[in-house]
């Protein structure tokens, strides 16, 4: 039996727990990996290995040593700033027999993005906000139709995004923060939709959440919506730039029902847990791939209306035993 890797595990314990039941029920395993032993998700998979830091020159040597001895045919990355280090050793990896469940370096970059990205789906004909860079607006900061909204333009997990009311708040931001994008306000429900696709970029399934509740950046509490016109946009969008695996798009659907993209993130979303109770058991579709096995897709096919409620709970252990000099256990 085949095992999966997931890297930089972090605090995902829903999604590690998740792949350990299901790889369990067919004699595979989740071996995941991470830096710290203080990562808690560590705790919840068949095994963990700790690692050196994705910046460090032996970073790759040792998770191609750990997936030779634990039988590891498939990586899934999880931190977005390591998505550029897996990609330079693609070669390296397929080598190995190894399938590395990330889209190229030019899919990555471009949905990093997040001004190229709105270039490209104006291009495309897709709705988008309007969205300029500081030095487009050339100081007419009073012609604005406040509200508006700024992000970094390579940010992650809405960190240093807000809402801009007046003119003096865009003049102080722009000051104090570096790179970054400058957007229309959009009123309205804001929706994640988790999809996954096969090696070849075909889209598998695209299920629609509605965000009811966000804390620190990523959802705690959600509804998954049947909305086909989401779920035909998220096909459109994600065969379009030739995305395999997980990935998910963030969108608002507006008061009279239109519909405006707002960024595409080519990794698993931290809301994923719902789309699979809904239905999509990611980690079966993923070991299938791994076996060549033909899927077909299930566009549409899931649990409408079912609510996730998430809440924080806690791993316990005894200090010494973070402190084993032993990388795997």
């Amino acid at each position: 039996m085949s095992n999966i890797s997931i890297t930089t595990i972090g605090r995902r314990g829903a999604l590690t727990k998740i792949f350990k039941e299901e790889l369990n029920k067919i004699g595979a395993k989740v071996i995941v990996t991470d830096k710290s032993p203080l990562a808690p998700a560590l705790y919840e998979a068949d095994k963990y290995c700790l690692t050196p830091g994705i910046t460090d020159d032996n970073y790759i040597e040792t998770i191609l040593k750990i997936c030779e001895e634990e039988d590891i045919k498939a990586i899934i990355p999880l931190l977005e700033q390591s998505f550029p280090v897996f990609n330079q050793a693609r070669d390296l990896i397929d080598e190995k027999g190894i399938i590395l469940l990330l889209s190229s370096a030019e899919i990555i970059e471009l949905c990093k993005d997040k001004y190229r990205l709105y270039q490209y789906f104006r291009e495309k004909g897709i709705p988008v906000p309007e969205t300029f860079l500081p030095e487009e607006l050339r100081q007419n900061y009073g012609d604005l139709p406040y509200p508006l909204f700024i992000k970094p333009r390579k940010g992650q997990g809405s960190q240093n995004s807000r809402k801009i009311n007046t003119e003096e708040e865009l003049k102080f931001y722009i000051k104090t923060m570096e790179d970054i994008i400058i957007q229309e306000y959009l009123a309205g429900d804001e929706y994640t939709i988790d999809t996954l696709s096969d090696l070849e970029g075909r889209v598998l399934s695209a299920v629609p959440r509605k965000r009811l509740e966000v804390r620190a950046g990523e959802v705690s509490k959600a509804v998954t919506v049947r909305n086909d016109m989401l779920i035909e946009l998220a096909v459109r969008v994600i065969e379009d730039l030739g995305i395999i695996g997980p990935a998910n798009l963030q969108a608002k659907v507006l008061p009279g029902g239109e519909i405006k993209l707002i960024e595409v993130n080519p990794r698993f979303g931290g809301g994923v847990p719902l789309s699979y109770q809904a239905g999509v058991n990611y980690p079966l579709l993923i070991y299938k791939m791994l076996k060549g096995e033909k899927i077909e897709p299930f566009i549409g096919e899931f649990q409408d209306g079912l609510v996730m409620l998430r809440y924080d709970t806690a791993v316990f252990m005894n200090i010494k035993d973070l402190e084993k000099k032993d990388n795997c256990l």
